[in-house]
């Protein structure tokens, strides 16, 4: 895929982010010293606010600060920032549709740069991603040094796999007192896979907040990527001894587990998770599927198919697309039927094309998702009309989304079909688009080995044999990679003895 006019602008308007020459160049306002304010016209109700986003941004009491921004707009059904923060951290996603919704209709009695903020998620929401980016811009070059705008703009950039400029927007804050700053800054660290850095602010993090359960389960999280399950299991179990309710730290006890291969006792743990606690829906969804998960990590394909039918079932029936959607997509992908996976991808597609309770952004994404996946599927049955339908699809949607999620979606499916093609080049190129998902990452191994570049098929197979994140991705490709990457009767001159596990695939 060749950049269009859009995708330079939107690397030109992200370097904005880390640039300040460049604020100056466009004439934005002058920087500000004040705080980011939050106009209401209740004194409770701004009250109430500044104690939720208290305890959410460092402390991450979520339930308990979206409570508290309810409250805030009960006092001031006006008050069109508290509107804001309850579509963002809200776990209910009709509540977060709807409260943008009502953001951007109470705009006018907000503050400019209010104002500002609101159109950076009401842009991103309905998937305008120059704009949305050239507003947040705007907000960061205002209140630079401001607790809550470094905030949001840092979280929102992880949110879109913008892990480097999450960082350096931290780093130009020259903020040092926010613990869930440095909680935050430690988890884009270790989506950079830069467990050491993630690690020591993990730490500083943990000091900073003595006696407060999320610390313990961050830092079981943190340790947990990197690879460190036993350290992880005993900083969640130092979670819950702390605080005996603190959700999470269970649920993380359970995703270890399934992650070092026990998907028996990550089922146990799961159940006793679910049945002692009462989850909101983003919640609960995001760990039934890792249950479900555990099944393809054991190679049940049935069991896994009845535990995502059952998560399909009750989205269908809550109405939530989006959700609905991703879970026949991830039932797709590992398939060995090829008729089965289409017909999945085809309930996908009309949960799609329902659109309920979901953002357009997320809609967009997930359909270039689907449509990756039928890429794929189509390269593997040989059928080259799907092939290049889809893929031209997903081309002209990377095309004009500004959409670094799409674009990689993009670069997956083409590297599938450049490879099947023996276009090992071409493939790599695509591939390295898109280091993020476990499938790619071990095409790339393949590529390089084809292509005879032995170091960077060291290099790609020793990050690819690191990965530790909860997804059907991972589930389908990591562990049996794991094991055949310490073999040397499997792996073909890839071995590295560092890590345990023995052997099963076969490397071409």
């Amino acid at each position: 895929m060749k950049k269009t006019l859009h995708q330079v602008i939107l690397g030109w308007v992200m370097a904005l982010v880390v640039s300040t020459p460049y604020f100056a160049a466009a004439a934005t306002p002058e920087p500000k010293s004040e705080s980011f304010p939050l106009t209401t016209k209740s004194t409770t109700a701004r009250q109430l606010a500044n104690q939720a986003l208290a305890i959410y941004v460092d402390h991450v009491q979520q339930p308990e600060a979206i409570a508290l921004l309810r409250k805030a707009i009960v006092a001031d059904p006006q008050f069109a920032m508290a509107h804001e923060l309850l579509a963002q951290i809200s776990l209910d996603s009709a509540e977060q549709v709807a409260e943008q919704q009502k953001a951007f209709a109470t705009r006018r009695h907000a503050s400019p740069v209010e104002r500002t903020a609101i159109e950076w998620y009401q842009n991103a929401a309905e998937h305008k991603m120059i704009p949305a980016i050239t507003s947040m811009n705007e907000v960061v070059h205002q209140y630079p040094h401001d607790k809550l705008v470094v905030w949001m703009s840092s979280w929102w950039l992880m949110t879109q796999t913008q892990y480097s400029r999450a960082l350096a927007i931290y780093e130009n804050s020259q903020i040092t007192d926010s613990p869930g700053l440095l909680n935050n800054m430690a988890y884009n660290h270790a989506y950079l896979r830069q467990y050491d850095e993630a690690i020591n602010l993990m730490a500083k993090y943990a000091a900073s907040l003595p006696g407060d359960p999320n610390p313990e389960d961050s830092y079981a999280e943190i340790l947990r990527l990197a690879g460190r399950y036993d350290q992880s299991i005993e900083h969640y179990r130092a979670a819950l001894k702390i605080d005996p309710e603190f959700y999470s730290s269970k649920f993380g006890i359970a995703d270890t587990y399934s992650l070092m291969g026990n998907q028996r006792q990550a089922r146990k743990e799961y159940d006793k998770a679910f049945s002692k606690f009462h989850l909101e829906e983003v919640q609960r969804i995001m760990w039934e599927t890792r249950e479900a998960t555990t099944y393809v990590r054991e190679g049940d394909f049935k069991g896994a198919d009845r535990a995502f039918q059952a998560i399909a079932d009750a989205a269908h029936s809550r109405h939530i697309s989006q959700v609905e959607a991703d879970s026949y997509r991830q039932m797709a992908i590992y398939q060995p039927d090829a008729r089965r996976a289409s017909q999945l991808l085809d309930k996908a597609d009309a949960a799609l094309l329902d659109g309920k309770n979901a953002m357009k952004a997320a809609i967009m994404q997930e359909s270039a998702q689907v449509l990756r996946a039928r890429v794929e599927l189509a390269v593997r049955t040989g059928d080259r009309q799907v092939v290049r339908t889809a893929l031209d699809r997903l081309d002209q949607l990377a095309q004009t989304a500004n959409d670094q999620m799409i674009d990689a979606a993009f670069h997956g499916a083409a590297a599938a079909l450049s490879f099947s093609e023996g276009n090992y080049d071409k493939a790599i190129e695509h591939l390295e688009e898109d280091q993020d998902n476990p499938i790619s990452v071990e095409l790339l191994v393949d590529a390089y080995q084809k292509n005879g570049d032995a170091a960077a098929a060291r290099r790609t197979a020793a990050s690819l044999a690191e990965r530790n994140d909860p997804t059907v991705e991972q589930a389908l490709v990591v562990p049996a990679f794991r094991k055949c990457y310490q073999d040397a009767s499997c792996n073909s001159g890839l071995k590295n003895v560092s890590l345990p596990q023995q052997a099963s695939r076969t490397f071409p």
